[in-house]
């Protein structure tokens, strides 16, 4: 199982790698004001709740299954700790797309159901083991694209991964990412005979 968890981290990475450096900064700031509203006096959470997109059980279930693509680890803190669920919230709540607003409104029940039928459980009160099956059920049919859990699988995936490693501990803890250097020097390439 750990093996399973760390070549789907290592593939997660390298995907993410091909973000670009350019777009991390700037998402990792609005990441950051999201977490600086969700620490305001009560008085001003009921303004900020009020504009999220997910209500508190989609909440919940989203920030169980980012955190079960992406887990925490020895080496760096998972899709929870990054605060992903923020970022995905965000990313919806802005969005002019209706229909992938919808995608993610039916997407959360069926994943819901699935969980319900696999192992009798909300997805939330499963075991890791089983919110695994759950995602792996989804990403052994993938070819199936016309469908609306893996329409919701994919979009999922796709925001997890983003959110993850523009936050600071995916950026920074995960990657290693140590900014931008001057070099003092370009030292260049040697030619090497054809």
């Amino acid at each position: 199982m750990k093996r399973l968890l760390k070549s789907r981290r290592k593939l997660l990475q390298l995907t993410a790698t091909t973000l670009g450096a350019s777009l991390l900064p700037s998402q990792a700031a609005k990441a950051d004001k999201i977490n600086e509203a969700s620490q305001k006096p009560e008085s001003d959470k009921t303004q900020v709740a009020s504009c999220l997109f997910f209500d508190a059980r989609q909440r919940q279930l989203v920030d169980e299954l980012t955190e079960t693509i992406i887990p925490v680890d020895n080496h760096s803190g998972g899709a929870k700790a990054a605060k992903v669920v923020d970022t995905i919230d965000r990313v919806l709540r802005e969005s002019l797309d209706e229909d992938q607003k919808r995608t993610w409104r039916e997407g959360l029940k069926l994943i819901e159901a699935m969980s319900e039928r696999s192992c009798g459980k909300s997805f939330v009160e499963a075991t890791p083991e089983q919110r695994i099956a759950v995602l792996q059920a989804l990403s052994d049919n993938l070819a199936m694209a016309e469908l609306p859990e893996i329409m919701f699988f994919k979009d999922l995936k796709r925001l997890t991964v983003n959110a993850y490693y523009t936050s600071k501990i995916g950026i920074l803890d995960e990657l290693g990412y140590k900014g931008n250097s001057i070099l003092d020097q370009f030292v260049g390439c040697k030619d090497t005979p054809s």
